[in-house]
C-alpha cells in the first residue's frame, strides 16, 4: 500500500500556511494540509485495495467530504469522510477526488498517478446533498514534546470518536495518526530558530503504545470509541531534509492491529459487513 510513502513525498516538500511572504514549513501545528494529505492517502489505498469500496464507487454511489460537519450534541468537523451517495444527486459543479492531488500539493510517483488513472470517479458532497455518512476520518499528529503532549492527543482523540459516533452511530470512525521519530525537530513556534531534541526510540515509542492500548475501540465491547485505529510513525527534522516512512521500532509492526496496512484492510472488512 502506498499511502505512508506518498504522505512522507507530500511533507518532503515545505509548504507556505497563510499569506505568500510567510516561512514554508514541512511541517506546521496550526495548518491542517498534513491531515487532510494523510486522510487523502487512505482514501486512495481504499479505493486501489478494497473491492467493495471501489465496486460502490465504480456504482457512482461513493462519495466523499472535506472538513465535513457531523452535526450531533456539539458539531464536529472531521478531516474526511466517506458517504453513501443517495441518488438522484444535483448536476452542480462538484470537486473529484483526484483533482485533490494538485489542490493539496500531492506528490505521486509515476506508479501512483498510474495507479490514480484507474481508479473510479468520486465526488464531493456538497451541503445540499443528504448523504449518510459511511466512514469518518480524523488524523492526529504527534511531532514533538512528545511526553507533554500525550494527554492532550489522548483526549482530543476520544473526544473525536466520542461525537463521531453520537451524530452517526453506525459510520465507521477510524482514527489515523502520525508519529515523529526523529531526534530533532525545528519547531515553528516563537521564531521559528529553536530545535527540540527528542529522546528516541522511547518518545515515539511511549505514544504509539498509547495509541494501541488506550484508544477504545468499538468491538472490545465499548458503546462509544473507534472502529479502526492506525498508526505511521515517520522521521521528521522540520529542517528540509526528506521526510521518511520509518518501519522497523518504534513503528508499528505488520502483526500490530495499529500497523497502516491493517487499518487499511480493517476498514475495508467492516465496510463490507455494515454497508
Amino acid at each position: 500500500m502506498r499511502g505512508p510513502e506518498i504522505l512522507a513525498n507530500t511533507m518532503s516538500a515545505p509548504s507556505v500556511r497563510g499569506k505568500k511572504t510567510a516561512e514554508a514549513w514541512q511541517y506546521h501545528s496550526r495548518s491542517d494540509r498534513h491531515s487532510k494529505v494523510a486522510c487523502w492517502t487512505m482514501m486512495f489505498d481504499l479505493l486501489a485495495e478494497c473491492d467493495v469500496i471501489r465496486k460502490r464507487a465504480n456504482e457512482g454511489k461513493l462519495g466523499f467530504g472535506i472538513n465535513h460537519v457531523m452535526v450531533g450534541p456539539i458539531n464536529k468537523t472531521l478531516d474526511l469522510v466517506l458517504t453513501v451517495v443517495q441518488s438522484p444527486r444535483s448536476k452542480a459543479k462538484r470537486r473529484a477526488f483526484a483533482g485533490l492531488v494538485d489542490e493539496f500539493e500531492i506528490h505521486l510517483e509515476k506508479k501512483d498517478r498510474a495507479i490514480l488513472r484507474d481508479l473510479p470517479v468520486v465526488e464531493e458532497d456538497l451541503e445540499e446533498d443528504v448523504s449518510e455518512v459511511a466512514i469518518a476520518m480524523e488524523a492526529k499528529a504527534c511531532m514533538t514534546d512528545h511526553v507533554g503532549a500525550l494527554p492532550r492527543l489522548h483526549a482530543e482523540i476520544l473526544a473525536t470518536g466520542y461525537l463521531a459516533k453520537r451524530a452517526a452511530p453506525h459510520c465507521i470512525s477510524v482514527s489515523y495518526n502520525l508519529v515523529n521519530a526523529a531526534t530533532s525537530f525545528r519547531t515553528p513556534s516563537g521564531d521559528g530558530k529553536q530545535t527540540n531534541l527528542h529522546n528516541q526510540p522511547d518518545d515515539a515509542r511511549r505514544v504509539v503504545e498509547m495509541l494501541a492500548t488506550a484508544i477504545p475501540q468499538v468491538q472490545g465491547g465499548e458503546r462509544f470509541g473507534y472502529d479502526v485505529i492506525g498508526v505511521t510513525v515517520i522521521d521528521c527534522k522540520n529542517d528540509g531534509s526528506p521526510v521518511t516512512v520509518v518501519t522497523k521500532p518504534p513503528g508499528p509492526s505488520t502483526s500490530d492491529h495499529v500497523h497502516y496496512d491493517r487499518m487499511i484492510r480493517s476498514i475495508c472488512s467492516a465496510y463490507r459487513s455494515r454497508f
